[in-house]
C-alpha cells in the first residue's frame, strides 16, 4: 500500500476507520457493497431530425449495492494508482439513485471534449478503490480504464429510431399512446463478451416520464427475464405504459466493458460508453388529474448539466432532486 496524504489519514481517524489493512481477506458475506464501476462516458441529445449533439464528456465512478442498508457506515475512496490523494469519496450521506433494481451513488467530472477527457484519464490509467466499513478495511485490486489493450474504445454513436405498427415515427410530438413503441438503434459493432469474464457488453434502454419516473426498461444482466445484450438492435415498449398528452425521454446507452475483476468478493467493472437522449410527446389530451410540472423532473440517470468548472468529481446533478424517492431496501 502506498502512503496516503496526511489530510486523508486524518479524515479516516476522525470517522473511526483506522487500522487499514490492504492485505486482509474477508468472506463475501462481509462485503460492504456489491460492485464498483468506473467509466468514460459521452452523452448526446438527439433532435427530431435524427441529429446528435454531444452534451458532455465524463469520467464517472459509482459504488453499487443491492440493498440500501448495505451502505450504512461505509466510506469508500477512489484513487489513481500511485496517487496519495483521492479522486472521490463516498459515504452514506451522498445522494443516491435506484435504477434497474440496484442502488448506486455516482460521481462524475465533465470535460470539454474527448481529448480533454483522455488527457485527464489516459487509457493507460489504473484505478484503486478503498472500502472502509463494518465488513473490514480493504484496498481492492486495480481496475484499468483502458482494459488490457490500454486503449479507449467508446462504441460508434447511434441515433434512436422509433416505430409504431411497423412504420417509422416521423412526428416525435405525436406518438400514439395506445400503441406499442418500437425503439431501435444501429448495431453495436464492437460489442462482445469481455474475455476471461462472465460479462457481455450490453445496451441499456429506458423511458422516463416528466416526473422522473422510469416507465420502461430493457432490463439489466441481473434480470431473470433477460435484457438487451450487445447483439440486440431493438426492443418493444408495451402500449399500456404510455399516457396521452405527456412528455417522455427515450434513452439508450451502449456499454463496452473493457476490464473486470473480483476483489474481496466485490465485482469491479470499467467501461467506455455513450448515451443518447430523445425527448418525445404523446398525442391526445392529458388525462384529468394528470399533468407535467412546469420544469420536467429528470430521471436519475439522465444528464442534467456539466459539473462546475474547476471542481473535482461531484454527485451526478439529477440525484440532488428531492423528488427522487426510492425504496429503502
Amino acid at each position: 500500500m502506498h502512503t496516503r496524504n496526511p489530510a486523508y489519514l486524518m479524515f479516516l481517524a476522525m470517522i473511526g476507520l483506522s487500522g487499514f489493512s490492504p492485505g486482509q481477506a474477508f468472506p463475501e458475506s462481509a462485503r460492504d457493497m456489491d460492485m464498483t464501476w468506473i467509466e468514460k462516458y459521452v452523452t448526446y441529445a438527439q433532435d427530431h431530425h435524427g441529429r446528435l449533439q454531444a452534451t458532455d464528456y465524463h469520467f464517472m465512478a459509482e459504488v453499487i449495492y443491492a440493498k440500501r442498508s448495505t451502505i450504512k457506515n461505509v466510506v469508500s475512496f477512489l484513487f489513481v494508482e500511485g496517487s496519495d490523494t483521492p479522486l472521490a469519496s463516498y459515504d452514506e450521506n451522498d445522494p443516491f439513485a435506484f435504477t434497474n433494481g440496484l442502488f448506486y451513488t455516482r460521481k462524475s467530472k465533465s470535460y470539454s471534449d474527448l481529448a480533454s477527457l483522455e488527457a485527464a484519464h489516459p487509457a493507460t490509467g489504473h484505478y484503486v478503490w478503498e472500502i472502509h466499513g463494518p465488513g473490514g478495511n480493504m484496498e481492492l485490486a486495480p481496475i484499468r480504464i483502458g482494459g488490457p489493450e490500454l486503449s479507449t474504445r467508446i462504441p460508434d454513436t447511434s441515433p434512436i429510431y422509433l416505430s409504431q405498427s411497423g412504420r417509422p415515427v416521423t412526428d416525435f410530438n405525436n406518438i400514439e399512446p395506445d400503441m406499442s413503441l418500437g425503439i431501435g438503434w444501429d448495431p453495436f459493432t464492437i460489442g462482445a463478451p469481455l474475455e476471461g469474464t462472465n460479462w457481455d457488453d450490453l445496451v441499456f434502454v429506458l423511458v422516463s416520464d416528466c416526473h422522473g419516473r422510469v416507465i420502461y426498461t430493457s432490463g439489466a444482466p441481473e434480470d431473470e427475464e433477460g435484457f438487451a445484450d450487445f447483439s440486440a438492435t431493438s426492443t418493444e415498449m408495451p402500449a399500456e405504459l404510455l399516457e396521452p398528452g405527456m412528455d417522455y425521454v427515450v434513452f439508450i446507452s451502449q456499454v463496452n466493458y473493457v476490464d473486470a475483476n473480483i476483489s474481496h468478493g466485490i465485482e469491479q467493472l470499467a467501461a467506455n460508453s455513450f448515451a443518447v437522449e430523445l425527448e418525445v410527446r404523446t398525442a391526445g389530451l392529458i388525462s384529468p388529474g394528470r399533468s407535467c410540472p412546469e420544469s420536467a423532473h429528470k430521471a436519475a440517470y439522465l444528464w442534467s448539466g456539466k459539473t462546475p468548472a474547476g471542481s473535482g468529481m461531484v454527485p451526478w446533478p439529477a440525484f440532488l432532486d428531492p423528488s427522487n424517492t426510492t425504496p429503502e431496501e
